[in-house]
């Protein structure tokens, strides 16, 4: 990974200014691939598409900054946010008529990803059953939002709906055959009634 300098953020709330990692290159050696779509490539981080202002505490998106402006040095900074922050954020952007549906499932996905962060991906931690139902609620939320029929399996999966996913599995392997190792992959952890995240690819590679 070859970084660039920084890229600095204005905070549309206070205009609190923030820097942010940018990358001149970087590579996906090494990378996985999650099953809830979420990759993490070491020498390609990604900036997170959340922010959350250092000064007044506000919430904004990446996407969303009308200037690129950069400083004279490096920061290795993405701006990821944790479990709890990203919940907050949610509440916060819901009530936001403005934002387009692409938005919303950004955000409805980096706050799935942040839950298997916090109780699946690197150990497994007993969910308490309020986050469960919250978390559930959000799937919820995010599948009509999605058009790939292999991720709506997936979130299918993970809300604990095995019935329909496994129906929407079958479906997309009498039409998908290209796809098989994929759904077959999915579908054995369906058929385990497992409902946890897991890694789907390593180097490009379904496992």
């Amino acid at each position: 990974m070859l970084p660039d300098y920084s890229r600095i953020l204005t905070c549309p709330h206070c205009g609190g200014k923030k820097e942010i990692l940018s990358i001149a290159s970087g590579n996906t050696f090494n990378g996985q691939v999650w099953s809830d779509t979420k990759n993490v490539y070491p020498m390609l981080p990604k900036v997170s598409f959340v922010q959350k202002c250092p000064h007044c505490g506000g919430y904004y998106l990446l996407s969303r900054q009308k200037d690129d402006d950069y400083a004279d040095d490096f920061n290795g900074g993405t701006g990821k946010l944790s479990y709890p922050e990203l919940k907050e954020a949610w509440e916060a952007f819901s009530e936001d008529a403005t934002l387009t549906d692409d938005e919303k499932k950004d955000i409805l996905f980096h706050l799935l990803w942040a839950f298997n962060d916090e109780y699946h991906r690197e150990q497994e931690k007993e969910v308490p059953i309020e986050e469960q139902d919250y978390i559930n609620n959000i799937i919820h939320t995010l599948i009509p939002l999605v058009n790939d029929y292999v991720v709506k399996a997936e979130l299918l999966r993970e809300v604990g709906d095995f019935e329909s996913a496994q129906k929407l599995l079958a479906m997309l392997k009498e039409f998908y055959g290209n796809l098989m190792k994929k759904l077959d992959r999915i579908s054995n952890e369906v058929d385990a009634k497992n409902s946890h995240v897991f890694v789907l690819e390593k180097d490009g590679e379904i496992i």
